[in-house]
């Protein structure tokens, strides 16, 4: 159990309970202890003063320094305090679901290792779900680490190893109490979820934002005002973890108002409230979004979806430091090839969102797997291995070259450009590996972009030890990279400029897979679907409407990230 109110889990209370700790540390924050677990402070709390006082333990103690919490479990957050009886844990391990036999949800008993899966310090991602298609994304993470825990599989680790917290957040209680997180992961009543998962509590009918991305801004905004601070006040994940991370990565939509307007808010306010500004270099902020595909289920052939794309994306550009933007439709198409198995997401996602969603999760898998190894005290041997790249690989080296003449306030944010591809060969030779990155760049593209308009990428090659043995002498001879870099693909010797296109390949040995893979990032590429939204949002802009207001309000941020897509636009 943690205090909600300085985060501090009860093995760091020097009070036995939470009553006792509450009257001996917090007593002169009654403010937050009624906000916080109104229940508790009628009971503790008349006329301002404390119906009783602690015991002479309490008496003396001291209020342990904030910033020795947050070392729970991965995802372990404080809890809001159950309807009938005060505050209490959220379960520790997943329960079972009807289709599935109780196990232990440690991590796999046969992987030789020595992660601290406690600490949540250095581990990749804290990862947060906003709106509803991010609360399904982070759902089928959520699911499929659990998958890999019911099989034993070595592959556990890397969600073990690569997670260091996780929260969902919404406007909408109805699409939240529907999530895995709500039922299972946490186990919490409406009640809890109104506390812990709900933006901008008090401030609407907690309906969603109708596809107003103002209104999700509006609502965002309105949980951090006259001061307040909601992570550490009332929601689910701790500031500490936060901290400890090495990245932020939000999970969301931009087509609806919840998405797109409130986790720009919430990814500033992060930034602003609860990350340590001592650091030289700030920590890393990714936004893994959703984009409408054209003429599709999700609206794209609808004008709102566009504005709300272009808003979305320029905004988020303006309060992160990378955007990996999938594509629907794309997502369908490589659902075809790359399958991860995820139990009960057809339970927990909606039908058709449950099959784009798992090659999105099998490219957060790899990107998440590319730092795993550095979990492993240098006295264990762990069966994931080879290369580590951490997150800022991913688009540090694309910030030095954009343009000096740009405005340094309005720098846009690195596209990432995804692709995942997967030869299932006996072997790896040079040709095969061209089959393979033509797979992945062309069949498997996550987004639709062009390839030889990047401005570069990094690439991961990983599969089972017996075929990546040959993989690693093409990596390592620069055959990978050379093949990467023709004419037929990033073609990097077409660069107009005087910048290089450069070209990252790592590779890793992953154990329970039968096939290579390549995952992979491109740079700023030209994305047509972005132009046509944002040619649209253009011409909207320039009429008499409240939406077009809106676009003049904040064009200072679209036209800095459109204009960077293109390899014509690097130094």
């Amino acid at each position: 159990m943690r205090c909600k109110i300085c985060s501090l889990s009860d093995t760091q209370w020097e009070e036995g309970d939470l009553d006792e700790h509450l009257l001996a540390t917090h007593r002169d924050e009654q403010p937050a202890i009624r906000a916080v677990y109104a229940d508790r402070y009628e009971r503790l709390f008349e006329d301002g003063e404390p119906v009783s006082e602690p015991d002479a333990a309490a008496d003396g103690a001291t209020e342990p320094a904030a910033d020795s919490a947050g070392t729970g479990d991965p995802g372990d957050a404080p809890t809001a305090p159950p309807a009938e009886s005060g505050p209490g844990s959220a379960p520790d391990a997943t329960p079972p679901t009807d289709a599935d036999p109780p196990t232990d949800a440690s991590p796999p008993t046969d992987v030789e290792s020595d992660v601290d899966f406690e600490d949540s310090y250095g581990k990749k991602w804290f990862m947060i779900g906003v709106g509803g298609a991010g609360n399904n994304i982070l759902d089928a993470v959520l699911l499929r680490r659990d998958t890999l825990r019911r099989n034993n599989e070595n592959r556990a680790l890397i969600w073990e190893g690569g997670l260091a917290g996780y929260g969902i957040l919404n406007t909408n209680i109805a699409e939240l109490e529907q999530t895995y997180y709500a039922q299972e992961e946490r186990g919490y009543s409406r009640q809890q979820l109104m506390m812990n998962a709900i933006i901008g509590q008090g401030a609407h009918g907690y309906q969603g934002m109708g596809r107003r991305w103002d209104h999700g801004k509006q609502v965002m905004e309105r949980d951090f005002e006259d001061g307040r601070n909601p992570f550490r006040e009332r929601w689910d994940m701790d500031p500490q973890t936060i901290q400890d991370a090495q990245a932020i990565m939000f999970v969301h939509s931009v087509t609806k108002g919840t998405g797109c307007g409130s986790t720009p808010v919430l990814a500033r306010k992060i930034r602003e409230e609860v990350l340590n500004n001592d650091y030289v270099i700030s920590k890393a902020l990714l936004s893994s979004v959703v984009i409408p595909s054209e003429g599709g289920n999700d609206g794209m052939s609808g004008g709102k979806a566009r504005v709300n794309g272009v808003v979305g994306l320029a905004r988020m550009s303006a309060a992160v430091d990378a955007i990996v933007p999938f594509d629907n439709e794309r997502l369908e198409a490589a659902g075809a090839d790359i399958t991860p198995r995820i139990d009960g997401l057809q339970e927990y996602n909606p039908p058709h969102y449950a099959d784009l969603n798992r090659p999105l999760v099998a490219f957060l898998e790899a990107f998440t797997m590319s730092s795993t190894p550095q979990f492993v005290k240098q006295d264990a041997s762990m069966s994931i291995h080879g290369d580590v790249f951490d997150v800022a690989d991913s688009f540090r080296p694309v910030e030095d070259k954009y343009p000096l003449d740009l405005d340094a306030d309005h720098r846009p944010a690195v596209i990432l450009a995804p692709v995942l591809g997967r030869a299932r060969g006996e072997t790896i030779n040079r040709s095969q590996l061209e089959t393979l990155i033509s797979n992945a760049l062309y069949q498997n593209r996550l987004a639709k972009f062009d390839p030889e308009t990047a401005w570069g990428g990094t690439f991961l090659l990983y599969g089972p030890e017996r075929k990546m043995d040959e993989v690693s002498r093409l990596v390592s001879d620069g055959v990978a990279r050379d093949i990467l870099a023709s004419e037929d693909f990033l073609d990097a010797a077409n660069q107009p400029g005087t910048e290089s296109v450069d070209i990252h390949v790592e590779q890793l040995v992953t154990p329970d897979l039968d096939d290579v893979y390549l995952w992979g990032t491109l740079w700023n590429p030209r994305m047509p679907s972005l132009e046509r939204m944002y040619d649209h949002a253009k011409n909207i802009k320039e009429g008499n409407s409240q939406q077009a207001e809106n676009l003049r309000e904040i064009w200072e941020y679209v036209e800095p990230l459109f204009s960077c897509l293109g390899r014509e636009n690097m130094a």
